[in-house]
C-alpha cells in the first residue's frame, strides 16, 4: 500500500478527463441484471479491455462480478497489450531539495506543440530517482536510504521497500535497469555496485521481485557510470566499450533476464564510426541508437527484430540545425516516442524537445518545462506492484 506520508496524485485522474464513469451509488447486482439487457460474458470482457484505466477503477463499483473480473492479475495484462491510451513522459524533479516526481501528457504534447504544458508535480516523501518503467509500472530508488520499490501511479499502489544488498557499505551504483521475465511472471531489477573508495571493487546483482532474493552475475563487463539499461524483449540493454583489440569499438551488452546471463548484440554498421552517444534508447519496442549521417544530419537507427543485426534501418535522417545544436563535442539526441501517425519525439540539449514528423519532414518545438536527467515513457496499466 502506499505510504500515509507520501501525497500521490493518481495520474488517470489528472490527464484524462474524458470517457469519465461516474458512480453515485453502487447498484446491486441484482439491480443490474433486471433492468440492463445481459450480454455475453466474452462481449463485456472485450468492451472493459477498450477503456482507460481510471473508468475501470469507477465501474468496479457496478457489480461484484465486474469488480472480480477487473482485479483478475490476467485481465490487467491482457488489458496493457490491448491499451490504446498515450503514455506520459516521467522524470525526477532537478530541483535540490525537492521530493517530487513530474508527469507530462504525452497527448497534447503531440497534438499541439505550441500550447505550453505544464507539468503535474507528484509529491514524495522520500526523494527518488526512477530506475524504469515497465509495464506500468516505475521502479523507484532512495539513493539516501539506498532501497527501492515498485510503484503503480494509475492504481495509486506502491510495493514495500528492498534494500540494496552489497559486499561492502560505503557503494554507489553504477550500470542499472529494471525489466520483465515474461518467462517466469516476474520483474527483475540489475543494479552495478561499486565500492567508493575501490572502483575496481564491484558486484552485479539482480533482485527478483516477489521472491524478495538476490542472484550474483560474475565477471560483468562494464565501466562505471550512471548508464540506464533499456529494457526490450525480455532483456536489458546498454552500449559500452569492448575490452582488448578492438576497445573503440561499441556493442549492445544484453542481459537475458530470464536465464540472467549476458551476451553482445551488434551495433549498425555505418559509414561513420562515431556514435552520437554511448546511450541506448527503445522506440515502439525496439532499440533505437543514433550516429552520425554527416557532419551536419544525423541518424537515427532502430532494430526491427530484437537480436538480428540485419534488422537495423534508418528511421530518418535529421539535419542537425533543425535539433539546437549548441554542443557539438558531447551532442544529445534522445528518442523518446514516435507515434501511430509517424511523429518521433526526440530530446537535445539542455532538455529541448523536438518533434519531426517522418512523413513530411516538419520540425516543431513544443514548449515544455525542463526535464530532468533521465526521462521515462510510462504507459498507464492496471498492473499490482505486489
Amino acid at each position: 500500500m502506499a505510504d500515509d506520508d507520501d501525497t500521490i496524485c493518481t495520474i488517470t485522474d489528472l490527464h484524462d478527463s474524458q470517457n469519465d464513469v461516474v458512480c453515485t451509488q453502487p447498484p446491486s447486482e441484482t439491480t443490474v441484471k433486471n433492468e440492463a439487457p445481459l450480454l455475453p460474458e466474452e462481449v463485456i470482457f472485450d468492451i472493459l479491455l477498450r477503456l482507460p484505466v481510471k473508468s475501470l477503477l469507477q465501474l468496479k463499483c457496478v457489480s461484484k462480478s465486474w469488480k472480480t473480473l477487473i482485479s483478475n492479475p490476467q485481465f490487467a495484462k491482457t488489458h496493457l497489450l490491448s491499451s490504446t491510451s498515450f503514455p506520459q513522459l516521467f522524470t525526477s524533479a532537478v530541483k535540490i531539495g525537492d521530493r517530487e516526481i513530474l508527469s507530462y501528457p504525452m497527448k497534447p504534447l503531440l497534438e499541439n506543440p505550441s500550447t505550453p504544458i505544464e507539468p503535474v508535480a507528484i509529491t514524495m516523501s522520500h526523494k527518488y530517482n526512477i530506475f524504469g518503467s515497465c509495464n506500468g509500472l516505475l521502479c523507484l530508488y532512495d539513493s539516501f536510504q539506498s532501497n527501492f520499490r515498485l510503484w503503480n501511479p494509475s492504481i495509486n499502489l506502491k510495493s514495500n521497500r528492498f534494500p540494496i544488498v552489497a559486499s561492502f557499505d560505503n557503494k554507489i551504483i553504477g550500470h542499472h535497469g529494471f525489466g520483465y521475465d515474461q518467462v517466469n511472471d516476474k520483474y527483475k531489477l540489475l543494479v552495478v555496485l561499486l565500492n567508493k573508495d575501490d572502483f575496481s571493487e564491484k558486484v552485479t546483482r539482480i533482485y527478483t521481485f516477489g521472491e524478495n532474493s538476490w542472484t550474483t552475475v560474475p565477471n560483468f563487463p562494464c565501466n562505471p557510470g550512471m548508464w540506464l539499461g533499456k529494457f526490450v524483449s525480455g532483456s536489458l540493454n546498454w552500449i559500452i566499450k569492448k575490452d582488448g583489440v578492438n576497445s573503440n569499438q561499441p556493442v549492445i551488452l544484453s542481459v537475458d533476464l530470464e536465464k540472467e546471463t549476458y551476451g553482445e548484440v551488434l551495433l549498425p554498421q555505418h559509414d561513420s564510426n562515431r556514435f552520437c552517444n554511448s546511450m541506448m534508447y527503445v522506440l515502439s519496442n525496439c532499440l533505437c541508437v543514433c550516429c552520425d549521417h554527416s557532419e551536419t544530419q544525423l541518424a537515427v537507427w532502430i532494430m526491427k527484430e530484437y537480436g538480428v543485426a540485419e534488422s537495423w534501418t534508418v528511421l530518418t535522417i535529421i539535419p542537425r540545425e533543425k535539433l539546437i545544436w549548441n554542443c557539438p563535442r558531447q551532442p544529445l539526441d534522445e528518442p523518446l516516442f514516435v507515434s501511430k501517425d509517424g511523429v518521433l519525439l526526440l530530446r537535445t540539449m539542455r532538455s529541448k524537445l523536438v518533434l519531426c514528423n517522418l512523413n513530411n519532414a516538419e520540425i516543431d518545438y513544443p514548449i515544455l518545462g525542463i526535464l530532468g536527467r533521465e526521462v521515462h515513457i510510462y504507459y498507464e496499466s492496471l498492473v499490482s506492484p505486489f
